[in-house]
């Protein structure tokens, strides 16, 4: 996470001004409790939240109180009703000394003086949750940039600096066992702005800034960025064009051996390239082509080129013709069944991304630099990759996409739909909510938009909270069939709205396992929970979007009849007697009880 000042002071202030006076949308809200003087970061993160496509409006507390601000119920804090709060305690505030006493202390006393910090901010962040459903957001320590390590500090295992790390390690131990809480990495954002350059002495003594000006723009850049990962979902997959960005030259003109890519310059850096793009397949990330090539061309440089990295088997689609590049992202998002907006689009060509631009404005450009040996960097710089946590969903996303497409070749050879559909065995395992899924529930809740009849984006404390509520289940279900496990595909809220009525407040699907009966043997698992809980009647809910057209018939398909609507014109009622036989488990799809009912 590196930025430079892309802007003058005057112009940051300035920028900050209009996108405050012009801004129609509710911001994401973040309470900010530093020990330095967080305010003259203000419009920086402003402007580059907004850059970044949607808009923070930071609230500072006095710095230097957060304990005082925290344990006051009268404290404007529990009054703002902030998405996030911010706890950003910097080693040089609150322990200044610590750095010159080091050498006398020794490595025990060093380290008990470093936990005692680190003790202190889990506790704030422990009294914080007790108090809100807000996200927490922790700064790790950094070396004070006032004090450079010596030259021999890293060679000795006690030396300060190993000291710290073994610190920042703790530190993000502790944070992942308190609910919806995330260490954002200031120390990273130091190191990466140079460390030594990072405070001006004299705005440190005289005013408590916690960095020098031209620093603002990079640690405000790293705090946007790390609040758009936690609000908004990642993309889905990468769109590659091939010649000059996969790799160099052009292949039709110099064949697949003439193509630049190998261990010396310039191919190593389309080597280092992929690499990286592997990397991020290996995160959860689809990758796809779209190029204007001959297929049996291109598939023949994936299988047979010796210096290749990504092969065919990496790509979740691949589109190689002669149509326009925007006609191509259109096949390939309705193959993967995903929006143009969970797409990202990587082409050398100026002239390619600006038609994309043009014609799928959703889409989002990756703005490749002209020098190639910046291409790592500029994917890797890229916030559209970031996620707060990474799941086992996510390690296996490629390799569940490259079993839909066996899925997909059998369900079209198949004599007819019932007996495909029957010889692919699928096997369901469905449970309520609990430690182990509630991670990944609340990410399928945040990104599911079509197979979604609310669209209702729970905070991951409300599903932690309607997960033991009395009044409520939140459950979900897991497939597998002959070609794989798919992993946590459903997920369902149950609320109660009277004695004999619950409602499904949640629905929602993974679009890959559509047109499997999963919705059936879902629903059918939900109507269960609720006739256990006393309920004789279920209501659910249908909430248009832009996005959701696919499950408008949801429940007339189940079965549920039309009620009137509330005062919300836009929202359509169902609801279906709890009697027995209704919604019945499919008998297309085998059925394994989660055998702790609640998992653990």
């Amino acid at each position: 996470m590196t930025a430079t000042a892309k802007r003058t002071s005057a112009e940051y202030h300035q920028r900050a001004r209009e996108l405050e006076a012009a801004s129609a949308e509710r911001p994401v809200k973040i309470a900010v409790l530093a020990s330095f003087t967080a305010e003259l970061l203000k419009p920086y993160i402003v402007v580059e939240s907004a850059d970044l496509g949607f808009r923070i409006a930071p609230w500072f507390a006095p710095f230097g109180q957060l304990e005082q601000v925290i344990m006051d119920p009268a404290s404007p804090l529990w009054k703002g009703e902030y998405d996030l709060i911010w706890i950003a305690l910097r080693l040089e505030d609150l322990d200044p000394h610590l750095h010159h006493e080091h050498p006398a202390l020794g490595p025990e006393r060093t380290t008990a003086r470093l936990d005692a910090l680190r003790s202190r901010v889990i506790a704030a962040a422990k009294a914080a949750r007790a108090n809100t459903r807000a996200t927490l957001l922790l700064s790790n320590f950094a070396f004070s940039s006032l004090y450079a390590p010596g030259v021999f500090d890293a060679s000795d295992p006690n030396g300060f600096g190993h000291l710290l790390a073994a610190t920042n390690w703790q530190l993000a131990k502790d944070a992942a066992a308190v609910s919806d809480t995330h260490v954002f990495d200031y120390q990273g954002v130091v190191n990466a702005s140079g460390a030594s350059g990072w405070a001006d002495p004299k705005l440190w003594y005289m005013a408590r800034a916690v960095c020098s000006a031209p620093n603002h723009a990079a640690l405000a850049q790293g705090l946007a960025r790390a609040v758009s990962a936690l609000v908004r979902p990642a993309v889905k997959c990468i769109v590659l064009d091939l010649d000059n960005t996969l790799w160099g030259g052009v292949l039709g003109d110099d064949g697949i051996e003439g193509i630049k890519l190998g261990d010396d310059y310039p191919g190593n850096v389309f080597k280092e390239f992929q690499g990286a793009l592997l990397g991020l397949h290996q995160r959860g990330f689809l990758l796809a082509i779209a190029t204007k090539n001959d297929e049996a061309t291109v598939l023949e440089a994936l299988r047979s080129h010796p210096e290749m990295v990504l092969r065919e088997k990496h790509f979740a689609s691949i589109f190689a013709n002669w149509d326009s590049k925007p006609a191509n992202l259109r096949r390939i998002a309705e193959a993967l069944n995903i929006g143009p907006d969970a797409m990202l689009f990587i082409d050398d060509n100026p002239v390619e991304r600006a038609q994309m631009r043009a014609e799928l404005p959703m889409v989002h450009v990756l703005e490749l630099p002209t020098d190639t040996t910046s291409y790592v960097a500029a994917l890797l710089d890229c916030s559209l990759f970031d996620r707060p946590r990474l799941l086992l969903e996510d390690r296996h996303r490629g390799e569940i996409y490259e079993q839909s497409r066996e899925r997909l070749k059998h369900l079209e050879s198949g004599a007819s739909l019932e007996q495909a559909l029957r010889d692919l065995r699928m096997m369901a395992q469905v449970g309520e909510a609990g430690p182990q899924t509630l991670d990944r529930i609340h990410q399928l809740i945040q990104k599911t938009n079509q197979f979604n009849v609310t669209t209702r984006r729970h905070r991951l404390e409300e599903v932690r909270d309607l997960s033991k509520a009395p009044d409520a289940k939140v459950a979900w279900l897991r497939l597998q069939d002959r070609y794989g496990a798919q992993g946590l595909v459903c997920v369902g809220i149950l609320r109660k709205l009277e004695p004999h009525c619950w409602e499904v407040d949640t629905f929602l699907m993974s679009c890959r396992v559509g047109g499997r009966r999963v919705e059936a043997a879902f629903m059918g698992y939900l109507a269960e929970l609720a006739r256990g809980a006393g309920a004789t009647r279920l209501r659910g809910v249908f909430r248009p979007t832009s996005k959701n057209e696919p499950v408008r018939r949801l429940y007339p398909e189940l079965g549920f009849r039309s009620v009137p609507a509330s005062s919300k014109d836009s929202e359509l009622v169902f609801e279906i007697e709890l009697e027995d036989g209704v919604l019945p488990w499919p008998d297309l799809i085998a059925r394994e009880e989660n055998p702790k009912r609640h998992d653990a």
